[in-house]
């Protein structure tokens, strides 16, 4: 049996070392890889030097020298596995945590290069051909950190898989199987082996281990990497995410919703503020939006829009659990839109609605007018002789005319009127709380302002006139036939001499 173990724990030792070295190619690549080779390494020279006992049977001396070698390994194992728990459930090993790992290694090796002095860890008698092994108190110090720090190790790695996105769990459960089946053949070993026969189980167990770690080197490239847990998503987000309790209480707030919802003082929801009311955290803006659990979009007084969506949470029963709350800054966003949106309904040359727009700005005042009983006009207007504009001078100066047109016929509407260029050089004041007689008025303004325009040209100045025709919305009437009496007047007013303004003598409803 003894040499059976041996060869198995020579085997687990070279198995051991040769998926250290291959680890240790992806050293630059992954954090895992070093205190992964080390552990590696490590077991190898314990399960060399536990074969090598496992056969001596020469000199106490011998013995106790090969009992003395497993353990600079047996510390290697442990302080590496630590390390790979710590890294692997997303921490990083700080410099003095790194030398707190080395304390007992450097112990270790003192006591046992005085351990024939004070004989406080290990003992070998001699007895008939048998050389039996005595422990001292040291030695159970040492079996209990051992089996201390591991224990952290895989507490500190089963929080962290609790917390790991689904897809990288099978990570924890493999490096669990990994760093634990060794610990239960030194369990095994300590608890029932026959250690006067130098029968030591650790070593086989290794064989396993090994071959565990060359199959993940081999075959799981997914399983060698750090896993990314809940938290560092939650913390990645730009999205601010509050998190409640049933009682609205804060249960987490990532960065995001921190820099979010900081307020001018610098005061504002932090790690102090969990379990503490929401309330007193975030600015009065966010209270009725978030008292109300309502999405929408919520402007704060600095002007930044933010889009708020509010989730409820329930278990299984329906009970209430908790709310998530997350806020997204559209402030860009909305902007954007408002500015697609102008242009949508703006012409292109002279800023004024386009004719989309007026359609709609025209049916919502007709609505509004049969609703109230008010009065409606409108003013279609048409540039006189303007083709010779174009014709003589060019389009670059034609555009000039009707931009300045434009400009003074926005100086000419009243209030909660509308201007529109719904042609070439066809324009539209809509008029609402105007009859005839008065829009009527108001469109020689108009007219009287677009003969004093001016566009400076090589020789002179460009003038033009305008033709209007005014309509008055009647009972029955509808946005097309308001418009086209107003188109019928002004071709009147061309027609009668041009630069004049003609009202629509009965703007009766057309069929």
């Amino acid at each position: 049996m003894p040499t059976i173990v041996a060869l198995v724990s020579l085997m687990a030792a070279v198995v051991a070392t040769v998926t250290g070295v291959m680890v240790l190619r992806r050293r630059r690549t992954s954090p895992l890889a070093w205190p992964l080779a080390l552990m590696l390494l490590g077991a190898s020279e314990w399960a060399t030097a536990r074969a090598l006992l496992t056969v001596a049977r020469s000199s106490e001396a011998l013995t106790l020298a090969l009992h003395h070698a497993v353990f600079p390994g047996v510390a290697v194992v442990v302080a590496s596995a630590f390390w790979y728990f710590v890294v692997l459930s997303g921490r990083r090993l700080s410099r003095r945590a790194a030398l707190l790992l080395c304390v007992h290694p450097a112990l270790l090796l003192l006591t046992l290069a005085t351990n024939a002095w004070h004989g406080a860890f290990l003992q070998v008698e001699q007895v008939d051909l048998r050389h039996d092994l005595a422990v001292g108190p040291l030695y159970w110090v040492h079996t209990a950190y051992s089996y201390g720090l591991l224990l952290v190790g895989l507490g500190l790695s089963l929080r962290a898989m609790v917390q790991a996105v689904p897809g990288h769990r099978h990570v924890y459960v493999v490096s669990a199987l990994g760093a634990t089946v060794p610990l239960v053949g030194n369990v095994l070993t300590t608890v029932i082996a026959a250690t006067t026969e130098n029968l030591h189980l650790t070593p086989v167990f290794f064989l396993i281990s090994a071959a565990v770690w060359w199959w993940v080197e081999r075959y799981r490239p997914l399983s060698r990497v750090v896993p990314v847990s809940t938290r560092q998503v939650l913390e990645a987000l730009t999205d601010a995410v509050l998190v409640l309790d049933p009682t609205g209480r804060l249960l987490d707030v990532n960065p995001a919703a921190r820099a979010l919802l900081r307020r001018p003082d610098g005061t504002g929801p932090d790690d102090r503020a969990i379990g503490t009311p929401w309330r007193d955290h975030v600015g009065p803006e966010f209270t009725d939006a978030l008292g109300d659990g309502a999405s929408g979009l919520l402007t704060t007084p600095s002007g930044t829009v933010l889009d708020v969506r509010v989730t409820r949470m329930a278990d299984a029963a329906g009970r209430p659990v908790g709310t998530v709350v997350v806020l997204r800054d559209v402030t860009e966003l909305e902007r954007l839109r408002a500015e697609l949106a102008h242009q949508a309904s703006r012409d292109a040359l002279t800023g004024v609605h386009n004719r989309r727009s007026l359609e709609q700005a025209l049916a919502d005042a007709v609505d509004v007018a049969r609703a109230t009983d008010a009065p409606l006009s409108v003013a279609l207007m048409d540039l006189d002789h303007f083709k010779s504009v174009n014709d003589t001078h060019g389009h670059a100066v034609g555009d000039r005319v009707l931009v300045d047109v434009a400009r003074a016929l926005l100086g000419s509407v009243i209030s909660g009127g509308t201007v529109a260029r719904i042609g070439g050089e066809e324009f539209v004041l809509l008029l609402p709380g105007l009859t005839s007689a008065e829009a009527v008025g108001r469109a020689d303004l108009a007219r009287t302002r677009c003969a004093e325009v001016r566009v400076p040209v090589r020789g002179g100045d460009v003038q033009v006139t305008i033709s209007v025709g005014v309509a008055q919305l009647v009972p029955g009437g509808t946005p097309e036939s308001l418009l086209r009496a107003a188109d019928r007047a002004m071709y009147e007013a061309k027609a009668s001499g041009r630069d004049r303004v003609v009202a629509a003598p009965e703007p009766a409803p057309l069929p």
